[in-house]
């Protein structure tokens, strides 16, 4: 379905970008030289940051892209070299791995539900407008996505060697992707199976290889988190973080700080943290990843837009999704599908969602 939906939505977009028989997006005047003629239609699925990852993949790394991780580009340039054209290969990648994720969460979230809720809370999750669009577009959300939920489905499986591979995976995807082995740290303690904590040191090491990496190419350790202050505060102005403004500012400059932010993020931290607060129903060790990832996320995302796409990607949260009524789910996918279809199209229109 989920691929149905995305071939039904690229052929309505395909139609409103084309004006006089001629496709173009605003992208396509910025970068006019950068996707290939002939595969025009590959601009449906590049806007923003996507635009960066096939770079890398063709020339490598340099200033200021560090903060964009390894894993995604080098699948790009694997695709890319198998198919002679890096931008096709961005968007092969980052289809399988949607897809592939989808079908991993369904396996897992059979593990704590039963089998009918556990395709209504797939359906859901996968129709979900900023998990949709992200992993539509040419983003490592799809990649960071599936390799994290294979990291804790084939760890409750009791396979632990091949779980620190894809917590490692997730490592290089998004750098807080490591936070996928405090859980696992955590049932291991609590179950007292202390000489299996071993296997942590893989995705550790992974996340090391990547540093190293960055000193012997840049002469710079945390030439990530510099080049991070580049995109946030040397190109884009600074970055809004939202705790950070608060608390800067303090509680007599509040209501002059928080004048110039969207209320609605407010209001969507907060059914966050409901959200995540429920998980530790389902499960206490994800509860543990949750907390401390959405924490994490709420006071270090570079623009506070920003974390309603990273939230959503907290795979527990989707766990607490219960439909037992497939008409209700139904109804909800029919609701989401066409909100999700315009956030893509609002990408597309140069619009910043995220």
């Amino acid at each position: 379905m989920s691929g149905a939906i995305r071939l039904i939505g690229a052929v309505w977009l395909f139609e409103i970008f084309s004006q006089g028989g001629k496709f173009h997006t605003g992208w396509m005047d910025a970068n006019p030289n950068l996707i290939p003629l002939g595969t025009s239609w590959l601009w449906l699925f590049n806007a923003w940051d996507s635009l960066q990852f096939p770079l890398i993949a063709i020339f490598g790394y340099d200033h200021p892209n560090y903060v964009r991780l390894p894993a995604y580009p080098l699948f790009i340039r694997v695709a890319g070299l198998l198919t002679g054209n890096y931008w096709f290969g961005a968007f092969l990648v980052t289809q399988i791995f949607a897809l592939a994720s989808i079908v991993v969460f369904q396996l897992l979230a059979e593990d704590y539900m039963k089998p009918n809720e556990a395709l209504n809370a797939t359906l859901l999750m996968s129709a979900f407008p900023f998990i949709f669009v992200f992993m539509t577009l040419s983003y490592s959300e799809s990649l960071f996505f599936f390799s994290i939920i294979c990291s804790w489905y084939f760890y409750k499986k009791e396979q632990l060697f091949v779980s620190s591979l894809f917590a490692g995976l997730a490592s290089v995807t998004k750098i807080y992707g490591i936070l996928i082995v405090l859980p696992i740290i955590f049932d291991l303690v609590s179950l007292k199976r202390y000489a299996r904590l071993i296997y942590q040191v893989i995705p550790v090491s992974f996340l090391l290889s990547w540093v190293v990496f960055c000193y012997r190419s840049s002469g710079d350790f945390l030439a990530s988190w510099d080049d991070e202050k580049f995109w946030t505060h040397g190109a884009n102005g600074d970055g809004v973080r939202l705790v950070q403004a608060i608390l800067h500012h303090g509680l007599q400059g509040v209501v002059a700080c928080c004048s110039g932010l969207d209320p609605t993020i407010f209001w969507s931290v907060a059914l966050f943290v409901i959200v995540v607060a429920r998980i530790w129903q389902v499960d206490r060790c994800l509860w543990v990843y949750a907390v401390s990832l959405s924490g994490l996320l709420i006071f270090t995302a570079p623009f506070y837009i920003s974390l309603l796409r990273f939230l959503v990607f907290i795979f527990p949260i989707w766990l607490t999704v219960r439909v037992r009524n497939r008409w209700v789910a139904a109804v909800s996918v029919v609701v989401l599908v066409p909100l999700s279809l315009i956030v893509w199209l609002f990408a597309l229109q140069v619009t910043f969602i995220g």
